[in-house]
């Protein structure tokens, strides 16, 4: 029965780009995946749902209390913390973005209860074989004779979405996901899952509502390199909704670090990469687990990826670059440097990252100016006299 899922697995390797796609992924490709994950799925339901041990439940209900988030802006150094991690004898981690509260729980609650779960399991099962549009592929090997170890993960995601509680814990589909995978690659033991995603840093209140023992690694970087670096990668980039999200995050990085809960650590990207010795050491305490040489060696899924770097794609896998090994070019005009230095000069600060000088009334100009396209609106319909088009 595997011959159309070897088939179409065929054609789907064939369309994965040596490097890394920017910034859209071709129409064929995604057509390819989604082709492979629909024969996927229906085999996986065609044969049923896997049967979990006794062990497994015990295992599974355990590693499902202790989550680790890593989060922070995007280009801050996330996936390189996640890269470090991932071999680590005693952690499970998410070889991609779990984006649950960022991306998928609302398209969940988009669809009817019947056909949750197959959108989640194909999802997943496409971002196992091709996580970020780069190198490394095929996360749980390729398919092969009588046996798929995708069919496989797909049967494990089915039975444990069945054992969860899906009305007393908000991210139970999430949580099948992570011990499906954690099933499949025979970690249920280990004692920690990790999860990364951008932006997480939003909901850590409810995440430490529904999760009271989770972990936030969250990590921070220089103002000026993420703008720079998104730009360059990003041409047609939202640089107010960049900033935006910097600031929020910058601010929640100062808040919690006043705070001292045990539970939050936060992680300069500079740090992890000039001193990562003495970073993983505390991060290794952080989560109660040993210093191993698996921390030396950034993997995915215990393969080895590129350097910490889209501007240095001739290093070798498996190195972490120091920041001024991989430095980039200054996009940024004048104007932008200032409006950054408006939105986080003053967080920046206090999290010791230099910008540009400006003065206060400069401050307040430059955001008066960016709030007003949504101020007007509501402005309107309260003062419809003196306010109209």
């Amino acid at each position: 029965m595997l011959s159309p899922i070897t088939d179409t697995e065929h054609t789907l390797d064939i369309l994965l780009p040596s490097r890394p796609l920017e910034p859209a992924v071709p129409a064929p490709l995604i057509a390819a995946a989604d082709n492979w994950s629909a024969a996927v799925w229906a085999e996986a339901v065609r044969l049923g749902p896997l049967d979990l041990t006794g062990r497994q439940l015990g295992q599974g209900m355990e590693l499902a209390r202790r989550p680790v988030y890593i989060c922070g802006v995007h280009r801050s150094g996330t996936t390189l913390l996640r890269n470090i991690l991932d071999g680590h004898p005693n952690l499970i981690v998410l070889p991609s973005e779990g984006t649950f509260y960022t991306v998928l729980e609302s398209k969940l609650r988009a669809l009817p209860p019947g056909k949750q779960i197959s959108f989640l399991g194909r999802e997943w099962v496409r971002r196992l074989a091709n996580p970020t549009n780069q190198p490394p592929y095929w996360l749980l090997g390729r398919s092969a004779g009588p046996n798929s170890p995708y069919v496989n993960f797909a049967r494990y995601f089915m039975a444990w979405w069945r054992v969860m509680d899906h009305k007393k814990i908000p991210q139970a589909p999430h949580i099948a996901v992570v011990l499906a995978y954690a099933t499949c690659t025979g970690t249920l033991h280990a004692k920690h899952w990790v999860d990364k995603t951008p932006a997480n840093e939003r909901y850590l209140k409810r995440i430490w509502k529904e999760m009271p023992d989770a972990r936030i690694i969250h990590m921070i970087r220089d103002p000026t390199t993420i703008l720079n670096s998104r730009k360059v990668m990003e041409p047609s980039l939202n640089v107010r909704a960049v900033l935006n999200d910097m600031k929020m995050s910058l601010n929640t990085g100062v808040k919690q670090s006043q705070l001292n809960d045990t539970r939050y650590i936060l992680v300069r990207y500079e740090d992890l990469c000039n001193e990562p010795l003495t970073m993983l050491e505390n991060l290794a305490s952080f989560l109660d687990i040993p210093v191993t040489a698996s921390l030396n060696v950034p993997t995915v899924a215990d393969l080895p990826v590129k350097a910490n770097s889209v501007f240095a794609n001739l290093s070798p896998a498996g190195k972490i670059l120091k920041p001024q090994q991989h430095r980039q070019h200054d996009a940024l005009t004048t104007a932008e440097h200032t409006q950054l230095a408006a939105y986080v000069s003053r967080p920046a600060e206090k999290l010791n990252y230099p910008t540009v000088q400006i003065s206060s009334s400069q401050r307040f100009g430059i955001l008066l100016k960016h709030a007003l396209p949504r101020l007007l609106p509501y402005l309107r319909r309260q003062f419809p006299r003196y306010l109209h088009p």
